[in-house]
Protein backbone atom coordinates (compact mmCIF):
# COMPACT_ATOMS: atom_id res chain seq x y z
CA UNK A 1 0.00 0.00 0.00
CA UNK A 2 2.84 1.98 0.92
CA UNK A 3 4.51 1.45 -2.13
CA UNK A 4 1.67 1.59 -4.28
CA UNK A 5 0.99 4.85 -2.54
CA UNK A 6 4.60 6.30 -3.53
CA UNK A 7 4.00 5.30 -7.10
CA UNK A 8 1.12 7.55 -7.47
CA UNK A 9 2.71 10.53 -6.03
CA UNK A 10 5.92 10.43 -8.87
CA UNK A 11 4.20 10.54 -12.09
CA UNK A 12 6.07 10.92 -14.79
CA UNK A 13 5.32 12.78 -18.04
CA UNK A 14 7.40 14.67 -21.13
CA UNK A 15 6.90 18.01 -21.85
CA UNK A 16 5.78 18.96 -25.29
CA UNK A 17 6.07 22.86 -25.32
CA UNK A 18 8.53 25.50 -24.23
CA UNK A 19 6.68 28.22 -22.01
CA UNK A 20 8.12 31.61 -22.04
CA UNK A 21 8.45 33.18 -18.94
CA UNK A 22 8.27 36.98 -18.05
CA UNK A 23 10.42 38.08 -15.08
CA UNK A 24 7.15 39.41 -13.70
CA UNK A 25 5.52 35.51 -14.24
CA UNK A 26 9.18 34.04 -12.41
CA UNK A 27 8.34 36.12 -9.43
CA UNK A 28 4.82 35.37 -9.15
CA UNK A 29 5.59 31.19 -9.77
CA UNK A 30 8.25 31.53 -7.36
CA UNK A 31 5.49 33.01 -4.64
CA UNK A 32 3.31 30.30 -5.62
CA UNK A 33 5.51 27.60 -4.89
CA UNK A 34 6.85 28.88 -1.80
CA UNK A 35 3.11 29.20 -0.70
CA UNK A 36 2.70 25.34 -1.71
CA UNK A 37 5.85 24.35 -0.05
CA UNK A 38 4.72 25.77 3.26
CA UNK A 39 1.31 25.02 2.82
CA UNK A 40 1.65 20.97 2.12
CA UNK A 41 2.91 20.26 5.84
CA UNK A 42 0.21 22.19 6.96
CA UNK A 43 -2.76 19.59 5.60
CA UNK A 44 -0.43 16.25 5.85
CA UNK A 45 0.38 16.82 9.49
CA UNK A 46 -1.93 15.71 11.52
CA UNK A 47 -0.23 16.27 15.10
CA UNK A 48 2.16 19.40 15.49
CA UNK A 49 4.39 20.47 18.37
CA UNK A 50 4.08 24.25 19.33
CA UNK A 51 7.40 25.18 17.77
CA UNK A 52 6.04 23.94 14.27
CA UNK A 53 3.14 25.88 14.39
CA UNK A 54 5.42 29.35 15.23
CA UNK A 55 7.62 28.78 12.86
CA UNK A 56 4.89 27.99 9.74
CA UNK A 57 2.93 31.04 10.81
CA UNK A 58 6.50 32.67 10.58
CA UNK A 59 6.50 31.58 7.04
CA UNK A 60 2.94 32.43 6.13
CA UNK A 61 3.87 36.19 7.20
CA UNK A 62 7.17 35.98 5.14
CA UNK A 63 5.20 34.62 2.18
CA UNK A 64 2.31 37.53 2.41
CA UNK A 65 5.03 39.87 2.42
CA UNK A 66 6.88 38.81 -0.18
CA UNK A 67 3.78 38.23 -2.32
CA UNK A 68 3.07 42.10 -1.30
CA UNK A 69 6.36 43.08 -2.92
CA UNK A 70 5.30 41.12 -6.20
CA UNK A 71 2.38 43.06 -6.54
CA UNK A 72 4.07 46.20 -6.49
CA UNK A 73 6.78 44.98 -9.04
CA UNK A 74 3.74 43.99 -11.51
CA UNK A 75 2.46 46.97 -11.31
CA UNK A 76 5.63 48.97 -12.06
CA UNK A 77 6.22 46.79 -14.95
CA UNK A 78 3.17 47.81 -16.38
CA UNK A 79 3.82 51.54 -15.69
CA UNK A 80 5.90 53.99 -18.29
CA UNK A 81 8.63 54.84 -15.19
CA UNK A 82 9.65 51.34 -15.41
CA UNK A 83 14.22 51.58 -15.57
CA UNK A 84 14.69 49.96 -18.71
CA UNK A 85 18.15 48.80 -20.07
CA UNK A 86 18.20 51.61 -22.72
CA UNK A 87 17.15 54.59 -20.01
CA UNK A 88 19.63 53.30 -17.77
CA UNK A 89 22.01 53.48 -20.43
CA UNK A 90 20.78 57.51 -21.03
CA UNK A 91 21.00 58.37 -17.50
CA UNK A 92 24.73 56.92 -16.84
CA UNK A 93 25.58 58.91 -19.78
CA UNK A 94 23.42 62.13 -18.45
CA UNK A 95 25.39 61.37 -15.02
CA UNK A 96 28.85 61.01 -16.58
CA UNK A 97 28.66 64.25 -18.69
CA UNK A 98 27.84 66.43 -15.16
CA UNK A 99 30.52 64.81 -13.19
CA UNK A 100 33.11 65.44 -16.49
CA UNK A 101 31.47 68.96 -16.34
CA UNK A 102 32.25 69.39 -12.84
CA UNK A 103 35.71 67.83 -12.60
CA UNK A 104 36.72 70.68 -15.40
CA UNK A 105 34.87 73.49 -13.82
CA UNK A 106 37.03 72.02 -10.51
CA UNK A 107 40.39 71.76 -11.98
CA UNK A 108 39.78 75.78 -13.72
CA UNK A 109 39.95 76.66 -9.76
CA UNK A 110 42.45 74.41 -8.06
CA UNK A 111 46.39 74.88 -8.36
CA UNK A 112 47.15 71.97 -10.22
CA UNK A 113 45.61 73.82 -13.46
CA UNK A 114 48.27 73.52 -16.32
CA UNK A 115 46.69 76.43 -18.54
CA UNK A 116 44.04 79.22 -19.36
CA UNK A 117 43.20 82.23 -16.80
CA UNK A 118 42.59 82.24 -13.10
CA UNK A 119 42.89 85.10 -11.32
CA UNK A 120 45.01 83.47 -8.38
CA UNK A 121 47.39 82.49 -10.64
CA UNK A 122 48.01 85.54 -12.00
CA UNK A 123 45.72 85.66 -15.36
CA UNK A 124 46.79 84.06 -18.41
CA UNK A 125 49.26 81.48 -17.63
CA UNK A 126 50.75 78.23 -18.87
CA UNK A 127 52.22 75.33 -16.22
CA UNK A 128 53.25 72.34 -15.88
CA UNK A 129 51.22 69.11 -13.81
CA UNK A 130 54.21 68.47 -11.51
CA UNK A 131 53.99 72.21 -10.45
CA UNK A 132 57.98 73.01 -11.02
CA UNK A 133 57.20 75.23 -14.42
CA UNK A 134 55.10 78.60 -15.24
CA UNK A 135 54.60 80.96 -17.36
CA UNK A 136 52.51 84.15 -16.91
CA UNK A 137 51.49 86.32 -19.81
CA UNK A 138 50.27 89.80 -19.62
CA UNK A 139 49.89 93.07 -21.53
CA UNK A 140 48.83 96.72 -21.30
CA UNK A 141 47.52 98.92 -23.94
CA UNK A 142 47.25 102.66 -23.50
CA UNK A 143 45.85 104.57 -26.26
CA UNK A 144 45.27 108.62 -25.74
CA UNK A 145 44.25 111.49 -27.42
CA UNK A 146 45.84 114.73 -26.03
CA UNK A 147 45.80 118.27 -26.50
CA UNK A 148 48.53 120.92 -25.38
CA UNK A 149 48.39 124.89 -25.47
CA UNK A 150 51.37 126.64 -25.21
CA UNK A 151 51.81 130.73 -24.73
CA UNK A 152 54.71 131.72 -26.80
CA UNK A 153 53.83 134.74 -28.48
CA UNK A 154 56.68 136.44 -26.68
CA UNK A 155 59.20 134.52 -28.36
CA UNK A 156 59.14 135.36 -31.72
CA UNK A 157 59.69 133.37 -35.54
CA UNK A 158 61.43 130.81 -33.43
CA UNK A 159 58.12 129.76 -31.28
CA UNK A 160 56.76 126.89 -31.29
CA UNK A 161 52.71 126.26 -32.63
CA UNK A 162 50.48 127.44 -29.51
CA UNK A 163 48.41 124.16 -30.28
CA UNK A 164 49.02 121.07 -30.83
CA UNK A 165 46.84 117.71 -30.61
CA UNK A 166 46.51 113.88 -32.03
CA UNK A 167 46.46 110.00 -31.08
CA UNK A 168 49.05 108.21 -29.53
CA UNK A 169 49.74 104.51 -28.17
CA UNK A 170 51.14 105.72 -25.12
CA UNK A 171 51.99 102.13 -23.60
CA UNK A 172 51.85 99.29 -25.44
CA UNK A 173 53.59 95.99 -23.78
CA UNK A 174 53.97 92.06 -23.27
CA UNK A 175 55.09 90.88 -19.78
CA UNK A 176 56.07 87.24 -19.83
CA UNK A 177 57.21 85.92 -16.25
CA UNK A 178 56.88 82.69 -13.95
CA UNK A 179 59.44 80.35 -12.35
CA UNK A 180 61.57 77.55 -13.60
CA UNK A 181 62.54 74.00 -11.17
CA UNK A 182 60.50 75.57 -8.51
CA UNK A 183 58.78 78.56 -7.42
CA UNK A 184 61.89 80.02 -5.95
CA UNK A 185 63.24 80.37 -9.34
CA UNK A 186 61.54 83.13 -10.68
CA UNK A 187 62.06 85.50 -13.80
CA UNK A 188 60.18 88.41 -15.83
CA UNK A 189 61.28 89.85 -19.08
CA UNK A 190 59.15 92.97 -20.59
CA UNK A 191 58.68 93.96 -23.82
CA UNK A 192 57.74 97.17 -24.98
CA UNK A 193 56.78 98.87 -28.24
CA UNK A 194 56.62 102.45 -27.51
CA UNK A 195 56.38 105.75 -29.92
CA UNK A 196 59.63 106.66 -31.58
CA UNK A 197 61.20 109.00 -29.50
CA UNK A 198 62.69 112.27 -30.26
CA UNK A 199 65.88 112.22 -28.62
CA UNK A 200 68.19 109.24 -27.08
CA UNK A 201 69.15 111.47 -24.05
CA UNK A 202 66.79 110.56 -21.24
CA UNK A 203 67.72 107.25 -20.97
CA UNK A 204 65.37 105.80 -24.05
CA UNK A 205 68.07 104.03 -25.70
CA UNK A 206 65.70 101.64 -28.18
CA UNK A 207 66.28 100.06 -31.20
CA UNK A 208 63.81 101.68 -33.86
CA UNK A 209 62.45 100.21 -37.14
CA UNK A 210 60.20 102.40 -38.87
CA UNK A 211 57.80 104.42 -36.41
CA UNK A 212 57.68 101.38 -34.07
CA UNK A 213 60.06 101.53 -31.56
CA UNK A 214 60.96 97.90 -29.62
CA UNK A 215 62.39 97.49 -26.70
CA UNK A 216 62.25 96.05 -23.69
CA UNK A 217 62.10 97.17 -19.48
CA UNK A 218 62.43 94.37 -17.14
CA UNK A 219 64.61 91.27 -17.83
CA UNK A 220 65.59 90.03 -14.42
CA UNK A 221 66.47 86.90 -12.93
CA UNK A 222 65.08 85.92 -8.97
CA UNK A 223 65.99 83.75 -6.16
CA UNK A 224 64.33 83.10 -3.06
CA UNK A 225 66.20 81.50 -0.35
CA UNK A 226 63.22 81.93 1.95
CA UNK A 227 63.08 83.98 4.71
CA UNK A 228 62.14 86.79 3.22
CA UNK A 229 65.31 87.20 1.37
CA UNK A 230 65.34 87.32 -2.36
CA UNK A 231 68.25 88.34 -4.66
CA UNK A 232 67.63 89.75 -8.54
CA UNK A 233 70.03 89.99 -11.44
CA UNK A 234 69.24 91.82 -14.73
CA UNK A 235 67.78 95.21 -15.59
CA UNK A 236 64.66 96.39 -13.41
CA UNK A 237 63.53 99.62 -12.01
CA UNK A 238 66.07 100.63 -8.64
CA UNK A 239 64.25 101.25 -5.63
CA UNK A 240 64.29 105.27 -5.20
CA UNK A 241 61.05 107.24 -5.97
CA UNK A 242 57.65 105.06 -4.97
CA UNK A 243 55.55 106.87 -7.95
CA UNK A 244 57.97 105.21 -10.33
CA UNK A 245 57.76 101.89 -9.05
CA UNK A 246 54.02 101.97 -8.87
CA UNK A 247 52.85 100.50 -12.58
CA UNK A 248 51.79 103.05 -15.45
CA UNK A 249 48.69 100.64 -15.36
CA UNK A 250 47.77 101.54 -11.89
CA UNK A 251 48.79 105.26 -11.30
CA UNK A 252 45.74 107.70 -10.57
CA UNK A 253 46.33 110.50 -13.36
CA UNK A 254 46.88 109.48 -17.12
CA UNK A 255 50.53 109.51 -16.58
CA UNK A 256 53.05 110.39 -13.49
CA UNK A 257 54.29 113.34 -12.66
CA UNK A 258 56.91 115.86 -14.27
CA UNK A 259 58.57 115.49 -10.60
CA UNK A 260 58.72 111.87 -11.26
CA UNK A 261 59.89 112.56 -14.68
CA UNK A 262 63.06 114.48 -13.31
CA UNK A 263 63.74 112.39 -10.25
CA UNK A 264 62.89 108.69 -11.20
CA UNK A 265 66.25 106.67 -10.99
CA UNK A 266 64.04 104.33 -14.08
CA UNK A 267 65.79 101.34 -14.85
CA UNK A 268 69.33 99.96 -13.50
CA UNK A 269 71.40 96.58 -14.48
CA UNK A 270 72.59 95.31 -11.87
CA UNK A 271 71.93 93.44 -7.97
CA UNK A 272 69.44 94.12 -5.92
CA UNK A 273 68.49 92.53 -2.53
CA UNK A 274 65.19 92.17 -1.20
CA UNK A 275 64.18 91.40 2.39
CA UNK A 276 60.83 90.80 4.46
CA UNK A 277 57.61 92.28 2.47
CA UNK A 278 55.98 88.84 2.93
CA UNK A 279 52.25 88.09 4.38
CA UNK A 280 52.27 89.57 7.59
CA UNK A 281 55.92 91.26 7.73
CA UNK A 282 55.25 95.03 8.75
CA UNK A 283 57.95 96.38 6.37
CA UNK A 284 60.37 95.75 3.60
CA UNK A 285 63.84 96.60 2.27
CA UNK A 286 65.08 96.80 -1.30
CA UNK A 287 68.86 97.57 -1.98
CA UNK A 288 70.40 98.01 -5.11
CA UNK A 289 74.29 97.55 -6.66
CA UNK A 290 74.99 98.07 -10.32
CA UNK A 291 75.42 100.26 -13.29
CA UNK A 292 74.44 104.05 -13.53
CA UNK A 293 70.69 105.35 -12.96
CA UNK A 294 69.17 107.61 -15.17
CA UNK A 295 68.94 111.54 -14.11
CA UNK A 296 67.05 113.92 -15.98
CA UNK A 297 67.99 117.59 -15.44
CA UNK A 298 71.39 116.75 -13.78
CA UNK A 299 73.80 119.03 -16.85
CA UNK A 300 74.47 122.32 -16.75
CA UNK A 301 72.37 123.88 -19.68
CA UNK A 302 74.49 124.72 -22.78
CA UNK A 303 73.27 127.66 -23.08
CA UNK A 304 70.60 130.27 -21.86
CA UNK A 305 67.57 129.42 -23.78
CA UNK A 306 68.67 125.67 -23.53
CA UNK A 307 66.68 122.94 -21.43
CA UNK A 308 69.20 120.74 -19.02
CA UNK A 309 70.04 117.77 -20.35
CA UNK A 310 70.65 114.50 -18.09
CA UNK A 311 72.45 111.15 -17.64
CA UNK A 312 71.13 108.41 -19.94
CA UNK A 313 71.98 105.61 -17.42
CA UNK A 314 72.47 102.12 -18.06
CA UNK A 315 69.28 101.04 -19.83
CA UNK A 316 69.84 98.13 -22.59
CA UNK A 317 73.46 99.09 -22.51
CA UNK A 318 76.78 97.66 -22.53
CA UNK A 319 78.70 97.66 -19.84
CA UNK A 320 81.19 99.83 -21.19
CA UNK A 321 78.46 102.68 -21.72
CA UNK A 322 77.55 105.55 -19.52
CA UNK A 323 80.29 104.46 -17.00
CA UNK A 324 80.06 104.94 -13.33
CA UNK A 325 82.54 104.76 -10.51
CA UNK A 326 79.84 103.66 -8.12
CA UNK A 327 75.60 103.74 -8.40
CA UNK A 328 73.63 102.47 -5.37
CA UNK A 329 69.82 102.83 -4.18
CA UNK A 330 67.41 101.90 -1.61
CA UNK A 331 64.10 101.81 -0.28
CA UNK A 332 62.92 101.20 3.20
CA UNK A 333 59.17 100.76 3.77
CA UNK A 334 56.89 100.19 6.83
CA UNK A 335 53.23 99.05 6.71
CA UNK A 336 51.12 100.17 9.40
CA UNK A 337 47.97 98.54 8.25
CA UNK A 338 46.61 96.18 5.68
CA UNK A 339 48.39 94.13 3.29
CA UNK A 340 51.37 94.53 1.03
CA UNK A 341 49.10 94.23 -1.68
CA UNK A 342 46.63 96.66 -1.18
CA UNK A 343 49.38 99.08 -1.42
CA UNK A 344 50.37 97.93 -4.90
CA UNK A 345 48.75 100.58 -6.96
CA UNK A 346 47.74 104.22 -5.99
CA UNK A 347 44.06 103.64 -6.16
CA UNK A 348 41.67 103.05 -3.51
CA UNK A 349 38.48 100.98 -4.53
CA UNK A 350 35.02 100.74 -3.01
CA UNK A 351 35.23 97.52 -0.37
CA UNK A 352 38.83 97.39 -0.27
CA UNK A 353 40.51 97.17 3.21
CA UNK A 354 42.47 100.12 4.89
CA UNK A 355 46.04 100.36 5.10
CA UNK A 356 48.77 102.79 4.62
CA UNK A 357 52.48 102.25 4.14
CA UNK A 358 55.23 104.68 4.56
CA UNK A 359 58.49 104.42 3.15
CA UNK A 360 62.21 106.66 2.66
CA UNK A 361 64.55 106.19 -0.29
CA UNK A 362 68.35 106.75 -1.15
CA UNK A 363 70.16 107.24 -4.06
CA UNK A 364 73.99 107.82 -5.24
CA UNK A 365 76.29 107.36 -7.76
CA UNK A 366 79.69 109.00 -9.18
CA UNK A 367 79.99 109.47 -13.24
CA UNK A 368 82.91 107.89 -14.82
CA UNK A 369 83.97 109.67 -17.94
CA UNK A 370 83.95 107.60 -21.24
CA UNK A 371 87.67 109.22 -22.49
CA UNK A 372 90.79 109.89 -20.79
CA UNK A 373 91.87 113.70 -20.47
CA UNK A 374 90.41 116.38 -18.81
CA UNK A 375 86.34 117.31 -18.74
CA UNK A 376 85.01 120.86 -18.27
CA UNK A 377 83.99 122.08 -14.89
CA UNK A 378 80.73 122.17 -15.88
CA UNK A 379 80.97 118.34 -16.55
CA UNK A 380 78.35 116.75 -13.74
CA UNK A 381 80.52 114.53 -11.86
CA UNK A 382 78.45 112.69 -8.88
CA UNK A 383 74.95 113.14 -7.33
CA UNK A 384 73.22 111.87 -4.42
CA UNK A 385 69.20 111.91 -3.27
CA UNK A 386 66.82 111.04 -0.44
CA UNK A 387 63.03 110.78 -1.07
CA UNK A 388 60.30 110.06 1.61
CA UNK A 389 56.60 109.15 0.83
CA UNK A 390 53.22 108.42 2.24
CA UNK A 391 50.35 106.63 0.82
CA UNK A 392 46.78 105.93 2.63
CA UNK A 393 44.01 103.82 1.57
CA UNK A 394 40.36 104.53 3.09
CA UNK A 395 38.73 101.73 1.05
CA UNK A 396 37.35 104.18 -1.69
CA UNK A 397 39.43 107.21 -1.38
CA UNK A 398 43.45 107.21 -1.23
CA UNK A 399 46.43 110.45 -0.28
CA UNK A 400 49.51 110.45 -1.62
CA UNK A 401 52.24 112.28 -0.71
CA UNK A 402 56.31 112.48 -1.37
CA UNK A 403 59.37 114.98 -1.33
CA UNK A 404 62.69 114.38 -2.99
CA UNK A 405 65.84 115.94 -2.40
CA UNK A 406 68.89 115.65 -4.99
CA UNK A 407 72.21 117.38 -5.09
CA UNK A 408 74.00 116.98 -8.25
CA UNK A 409 77.97 117.77 -7.69
CA UNK A 410 79.81 119.17 -10.70
CA UNK A 411 83.73 118.55 -11.67
CA UNK A 412 84.00 122.23 -11.15
CA UNK A 413 83.01 126.01 -10.51
CA UNK A 414 80.21 127.25 -12.85
CA UNK A 415 79.42 130.84 -13.39
CA UNK A 416 76.17 131.78 -12.35
CA UNK A 417 74.01 134.35 -13.00
CA UNK A 418 74.84 138.09 -11.23
CA UNK A 419 78.11 137.17 -10.34
CA UNK A 420 80.03 134.74 -8.64
CA UNK A 421 80.39 130.65 -8.90
CA UNK A 422 78.61 127.26 -8.13
CA UNK A 423 80.03 123.53 -8.16
CA UNK A 424 76.16 122.45 -7.60
CA UNK A 425 72.91 121.77 -8.00
CA UNK A 426 70.07 121.81 -4.91
CA UNK A 427 67.43 120.01 -6.84
CA UNK A 428 63.70 119.01 -4.99
CA UNK A 429 60.71 118.13 -5.74
CA UNK A 430 57.20 117.74 -4.20
CA UNK A 431 53.49 116.07 -5.18
CA UNK A 432 50.19 115.69 -3.40
CA UNK A 433 47.66 114.10 -4.74
CA UNK A 434 44.44 112.06 -3.52
CA UNK A 435 40.97 110.51 -5.01
CA UNK A 436 37.81 109.54 -4.07
CA UNK A 437 35.05 107.21 -5.60
CA UNK A 438 31.92 107.92 -6.14
CA UNK A 439 30.40 105.15 -7.11
CA UNK A 440 31.94 101.62 -7.88
CA UNK A 441 33.05 102.62 -11.11
CA UNK A 442 33.80 106.61 -10.88
CA UNK A 443 36.71 108.16 -9.23
CA UNK A 444 37.41 111.70 -8.90
CA UNK A 445 41.22 112.88 -8.37
CA UNK A 446 43.35 116.19 -8.20
CA UNK A 447 46.73 116.80 -7.72
CA UNK A 448 49.70 119.12 -7.26
CA UNK A 449 53.20 119.18 -8.10
CA UNK A 450 56.08 121.50 -7.39
CA UNK A 451 59.76 121.75 -7.50
CA UNK A 452 62.99 123.17 -9.37
CA UNK A 453 66.50 121.96 -11.08
CA UNK A 454 68.23 124.56 -9.92
CA UNK A 455 70.06 125.45 -13.07
CA UNK A 456 68.60 129.00 -14.17
CA UNK A 457 71.95 130.00 -11.54
CA UNK A 458 73.85 129.03 -14.88
CA UNK A 459 71.46 130.71 -17.10
CA UNK A 460 73.44 134.07 -17.21
CA UNK A 461 72.86 135.65 -20.62
CA UNK A 462 69.48 135.63 -20.57
CA UNK A 463 68.26 136.84 -16.92
CA UNK A 464 64.69 136.64 -17.55
CA UNK A 465 64.47 133.37 -18.89
CA UNK A 466 62.74 131.17 -16.30
CA UNK A 467 62.71 127.26 -17.06
CA UNK A 468 63.99 125.38 -13.91
CA UNK A 469 60.54 125.37 -12.21
CA UNK A 470 58.08 123.26 -12.12
CA UNK A 471 54.02 124.45 -10.70
CA UNK A 472 50.71 122.14 -12.23
CA UNK A 473 47.52 121.30 -11.10
CA UNK A 474 45.48 118.25 -12.52
CA UNK A 475 41.77 117.39 -11.91
CA UNK A 476 40.78 114.44 -13.73
CA UNK A 477 38.29 111.72 -13.36
CA UNK A 478 38.68 107.70 -14.16
CA UNK A 479 35.97 105.66 -15.39
CA UNK A 480 36.31 101.52 -14.74
CA UNK A 481 33.83 100.09 -17.25
CA UNK A 482 32.02 97.66 -15.16
CA UNK A 483 34.17 98.17 -12.42
CA UNK A 484 37.06 96.28 -13.64
CA UNK A 485 40.20 97.16 -13.03
CA UNK A 486 40.97 96.03 -16.72
CA UNK A 487 39.11 98.66 -18.71
CA UNK A 488 39.84 102.23 -17.72
CA UNK A 489 39.31 105.42 -19.09
CA UNK A 490 40.85 108.49 -18.03
CA UNK A 491 40.42 111.95 -18.34
CA UNK A 492 42.57 114.69 -16.88
CA UNK A 493 43.53 118.30 -17.62
CA UNK A 494 46.65 119.81 -16.30
CA UNK A 495 47.51 123.60 -16.05
CA UNK A 496 50.99 124.92 -15.49
CA UNK A 497 51.33 128.02 -13.40
CA UNK A 498 55.27 128.02 -14.34
CA UNK A 499 57.15 127.91 -17.48
CA UNK A 500 57.61 124.44 -19.00
CA UNK A 501 61.43 124.00 -19.49
CA UNK A 502 64.03 121.54 -17.70
CA UNK A 503 60.35 119.44 -16.64
CA UNK A 504 59.00 118.70 -19.54
CA UNK A 505 58.26 115.22 -20.54
CA UNK A 506 57.02 114.03 -23.99
CA UNK A 507 55.47 111.14 -22.76
CA UNK A 508 53.29 112.78 -20.16
CA UNK A 509 52.73 115.64 -23.09
CA UNK A 510 53.68 118.35 -21.36
CA UNK A 511 56.29 120.57 -24.20
CA UNK A 512 59.06 122.63 -23.50
CA UNK A 513 57.49 126.27 -23.52
CA UNK A 514 61.26 127.46 -24.46
CA UNK A 515 62.97 130.80 -25.01
CA UNK A 516 64.68 132.56 -27.53
CA UNK A 517 67.33 135.18 -28.23
CA UNK A 518 64.56 136.56 -30.76
CA UNK A 519 61.71 138.36 -29.42
CA UNK A 520 61.81 139.51 -25.81
CA UNK A 521 63.99 136.67 -25.06
CA UNK A 522 61.72 135.43 -21.68
CA UNK A 523 60.01 132.20 -21.25
CA UNK A 524 56.22 132.39 -20.84
CA UNK A 525 53.29 130.35 -18.59
CA UNK A 526 50.04 129.73 -19.03
CA UNK A 527 50.61 125.74 -20.89
CA UNK A 528 47.97 123.16 -19.88
CA UNK A 529 47.31 119.68 -21.23
CA UNK A 530 44.07 117.67 -22.12
CA UNK A 531 44.51 113.86 -22.09
CA UNK A 532 42.20 111.64 -22.37
CA UNK A 533 43.08 107.92 -22.34
CA UNK A 534 41.72 103.93 -22.40
CA UNK A 535 43.42 101.41 -20.99
CA UNK A 536 43.36 97.14 -21.72
CA UNK A 537 44.84 94.93 -19.23
CA UNK A 538 45.21 91.65 -19.66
Amino acid sequence: MHEAGARMMTPTFTPTFTPTFSPTMVLALLAGATTLSVAAPAISAGDMSDDTARQIAELRASNEALAAKVTKLEQAAGSENWLTEERASEIRSIVSDVLADAATRDSLQASGMTGGWNKDQGGFFLASSSGDFKLNIKGQIQVRWAYDHRDNTGLGSTAAKSDAWGFENRRTKLTFGGFVVDPSWSYELKAVYNRTPTSLTNGDQTLANGNIVGSVEDIWVQKDFGNGIMLRAGQFKTPFLREELVSSATQLAADRTLVSEVFSTKFGQGLQLEFAGRAGDQYRGLFYYGDGMRANATNVPTNSTANSTGFAGAYTTAFNSNLTNYAFAGRFEFLGEGSWKTVRDLNSYVGDDKAWVIGVGGMAQSLRPTNEGPVTPATTDNMWGATADATVYFGGATLFAYGVYRNVGLTGDVATRGGGTSDSMNQWGVVVQGGLFVSTEVELFARYEVGSTDTDQFRTVEPGVDLDQDSIVTIGVNYFVGGRKELKWTTDIGYALVPVGDFNSSGSDWLTDGSSTTGNGFSDDGQWVLRTQFQLLF
